[in-house]
């Protein structure tokens, strides 16, 4: 039997509770990690701003130092997009995720693991040891295979890679160079499917949900079967549209009626891209206003819990401006706690210059 119907306030103070977004937590980096599971790292910095907004006395130095240590890698892990992970993570569920059989590449073209293993078996070679994408399809095209990038990015897809940090700001180079996770983590990724470890592990951190927010979250199929067979560990919800969701137990969800600090999220933040379904997140017409043709998600403004607008951190001559754009006017009380955060974010980011912000 299903529990009271959630509305959208309760699912978005669900959401935020997961996410360690109602309140700072006192937590270490890799346990905040743990929780998370992959955040989202297309960008080397997004990763940094993301922890910043969840932790309590949060310093660069303080993911730095688990990327340097190789206890935290960046990734290609979920939707074949690059996230940073404890490295335990990464080995446990990068087999689970690298399940399919046909891949649709670039170009439309349909292409199964035998097409592909000519241009693999060059790729495993070549990553033995750190090397760049650039120079693994200079070495597909010098074997006189064709269609040389769908090749390569099926490499980055399908085989357990992770890339080589280094010294700069947010630990890794633009582009930098990549080697298989055996050789950097001394570990082999676990070829095992753990599909209903990786539920568990969704719902702590996204529940409640459905299994299209899962399959929309892993970029996996499917997955309905999953769900079933961990009936037993399960409640099963409703919202207010008389869909079915699922969530752990003994999960937090709190009332919807429970008080939500603004904050400042960066690119490509997994509340974004946590459900297939982010209308907990932001409404339709919120929503137009930040698409964009190729696909990019911005640095998001939360108020009240949902996207409200979006901010960029500029640094010109010795001052670092947060530019802070919202959907609709502020209450005085939301504009000082905005401000504070974005005097925060810039200090932490730009420690040397002084801080400013402005507001359109």
């Amino acid at each position: 039997m299903s529990e009271a119907v959630l509305d959208l306030r309760d699912l978005n103070r669900a959401a935020l509770a997961r996410q360690m977004l109602l309140e700072r937590r006192p937590v270490a980096v890799t346990d905040a990690l743990h929780r998370l599971l992959a955040i989202q790292g297309q960008l080397a910095r997004a990763p940094f701003v993301g922890l910043w907004a969840r932790l309590t006395d949060f310093s660069l130095s303080s993911l730095r130092e688990p990327i340097r240590l190789r206890q935290v890698v960046r990734a290609t892990m979920l939707r074949g997009t690059l996230h940073l992970m404890l490295a335990d993570d990464l080995l446990a569920f990068r087999g689970t995720l690298r399940t399919q059989t046909e891949l649709t590449l670039p170009g439309g073209k349909r292409w199964t693991q035998a097409d592909l293993e000519p241009s693999l078996s060059i790729a495993r070679q070549h990553f033995r040891e750190p090397a760049s994408f650039e120079s693994l399809r200079e070495r597909i095209e010098a074997a006189g295979l064709d269609e040389v990038r769908a090749r390569a990015y099926a490499a980055r897809l399908l085989l357990p890679l992770v890339q080589v940090s280094s010294d700069a700001a947010y630990g890794f180079d633009t582009g930098g160079e990549f080697v298989l996770a055996d050789t950097w983590l001394g570990a082999s990724v676990d070829d095992r499917p753990r599909p209903e470890e990786l539920v568990r592990r969704y719902l702590t951190a996204w529940g409640p949900a459905t299994p299209a927010d899962f399959a929309a979250w892993s970029g996996m199929k499917g997955v309905a079967r999953w769900f079933e067979s961990l009936a037993e560990e399960l409640v099963v919800l409703t919202d207010e549209r008389n869909r079915t969701l699922y969530d752990l137990r003994n999960a937090p969800r709190p009332s919807g009626d429970t008080r939500a600090p603004p904050r400042l999220l960066p690119d490509f933040d997994g509340v974004m891209l946590g459900w297939q379904d982010r209308a907990r997140m932001i409404s339709a017409d919120d929503a137009r206003q930040i698409a964009n043709r190729n696909l990019q998600v911005p640095a998001v403004v939360l108020l009240d819990g949902r996207v409200g607008g979006t901010w960029k951190l500029e640094r010109k001559a010795r001052t670092a401006t947060v530019s802070v754009r919202t959907f609709r006017p502020l209450s005085r009380t939301d504009r000082r706690a905005l401000e504070a955060e974005a005097l925060s974010l810039a200090a932490t980011f730009e420690p040397d210059v002084v801080s400013a912000v402005s507001f359109a």
